[in-house]
Order: C-alpha cells, then sequence, then structure tokens
C-alpha cells in the first residue's frame, strides 16, 4: 500500500476491504476517553476499523485496522520494532551527549530498522510501515526480526550503503 494517502484530508483505504474511511473524530471512537475526544480519527463501519491522524495536518497515520490488526500491529511494535530503535543508544555503544543527539540516534536507527525490515520483507520503501500492514504482515515481520539486535540491523545497513555505492547488490 503506497503512502499516497498519507496527505492531510485524504481518506486512508480501509485495511480489510480496501474501501475509503470517512474522517471522524475520537469522541465517536474513543468514548472513555475524553483527553481523545478532539483527535481526527479515520473509521471504516462496516469492518469496525479505525486509525489516528498526525496531530499536526490530519493525515492518516495508517490504514485502519480491527481490533485484531491493532493488537498485531502493537505487539510488533512494543515488542519487537521499537526496543530495537529506540535503545540503540545504548546497544549500539554510542555515547550522546546530550537529549538533541540521542533523538538523532534513535531517528537514523529507526530508519536503518525500516529498511532492513522492508528487504528482508521484499517490500519497497513506500510499502514499508507497520501502520500498513495486514495480520499476515505483522507476523512475518516478527518471525524477521526475533532475535535480531541493533548492530546488526546497523551492520547490514553499512554493508548495504557499501553495496550501493558499488552499485552492486548487497
Amino acid at each position: 500500500m503506497p503512502k499516497q494517502f498519507r496527505k492531510a484530508g485524504e481518506l486512508p483505504p480501509c485495511a480489510h476491504c480496501g474501501q475509503p474511511a470517512r474522517k471522524t473524530t475520537g469522541e465517536e471512537i474513543y468514548l472513555n476517553h475524553p483527553d481523545l475526544a478532539d483527535r481526527i480519527m479515520y473509521a471504516c463501519d462496516p469492518c469496525k476499523a479505525y486509525v489516528g491522524a498526525h496531530k499536526t495536518n490530519g493525515a492518516a497515520l495508517g490504514r485502519p485496522a480491527n481490533a485484531e490488526l491493532r493488537k498485531a500491529r502493537q505487539a510488533l511494535h512494543d515488542r519487537m520494532f521499537d526496543p530495537l530503535w529506540e535503545n540503540a543508544p545504548e546497544t549500539g555503544g554510542y555515547t550522546p551527549e546530550d537529549e538533541v543527539a540521542r533523538k538523532r540516534i534513535q531517528n537514523a536507527a529507526r530508519a536503518r530498522c525500516y529498511a532492513f525490515l522492508g528487504a528482508r520483507m521484499n517490500l519497497a520503501p513506500e510499502h514499508v510501515h507497520i501502520a500498513e500492514f495486514d495480520v499476515e504482515q505483522c507476523r512475518e515481520a516478527w518471525r524477521l526480526l526475533k532475535g535480531v539486535t541493533y548492530p546488526q540491523i546497523r551492520d547490514w545497513s553499512k554493508a548495504h550503503k557499501r553495496a550501493a555505492d558499488k552499485g552492486e547488490a548487497a
């Protein structure tokens, strides 16, 4: 799924039926969370699927997902993917001098982790985002990341870049 719908005002397609979701708010989706009432959301009523939007421009954060898919995406993020890049300053042997440097390391690590995952899943870069995955892609990503460390991803990234600079396949 291309990220083309990720522009402000565009309706994202449902991850289940492919139909454009409708724009709504957190007031409808999160009935017991008044703090989220003003958040822009996109919902697919037949599939009981929804996704949030960027606070700044209202662009969808991915494709609407039902409860099963939201759970799979969240588990992949929380238990497998995010710890790789969030802990990169420590696990990668870096010593950031301040919080700005730490964030810079994490941002670079996140990009490397997505590039690594995309290469392993044979997905073009514009198709690699967990918020666009279906349940089977979440399972595949989990299998591919199991046991992988950030230093391994960093080494892969360096080798991939060297090969690209030489015009070779990594």
